[in-house]
């Protein structure tokens, strides 16, 4: 991980993280910062930067997750269902996730999932409104009112 002051998008400097090898593809490094949700409560945020690919074997993907204070996933999205792999020139992509009001903290990168190299450059925030479709992935489930199925003889 660091910077590249060949390989740019816009500026002088870009971000990149590279893997020669790996153990399994579950495997993956990413360069994140997270910070305070408080200014971003209650709106829908958008999360951009441009992207550039080598050799990415499994998938490289931007992130952005939104947590509540007691540090549970409110929102989320990894680009796993939209992966980019292979060899890419730059490309601009987004994540959209609604910030609940009960969110703490907003946490963001880029992610690089097995062998490759992958740069980053010109990460911005917007809020947007509701028009913009949300990529939130929908990891959080639900809890139920009360168990169910307590006896296992409830067919699935």
């Amino acid at each position: 991980m660091g910077i590249d002051r060949e390989i740019v998008h816009q500026g002088k400097v870009s971000g990149y993280l590279r893997s020669g090898t790996v153990e399994s593809v579950s495997e993956f490094a990413t360069m994140m910062q997270q910070f305070k949700a408080d200014k971003y409560r209650g709106t829908r945020l958008r999360l951009s930067c441009f992207i550039k690919t080598r050799d990415v074997q499994h998938y490289a993907g931007l992130w952005m997750r939104i947590d509540s204070a007691s540090e549970d996933v409110l929102q989320f999205d990894n680009m796993s269902n939209r992966p980019i792999s292979g060899t890419s020139e730059w490309n601009h992509y987004a994540v959209v996730l609604d910030v609940p009001e009960q969110s703490a903290t907003i946490a963001f990168g880029v992610l690089l999932s097995g062998p490759g190299q992958v740069w980053v450059d010109r990460f911005a925030f917007e809020k947007v409104d509701l028009s913009v479709e949300s990529t939130n992935m929908e990891t959080s489930s639900m809890l139920l009112d009360e168990p169910i199925n307590l006896s296992f003889e409830e067919q699935a």
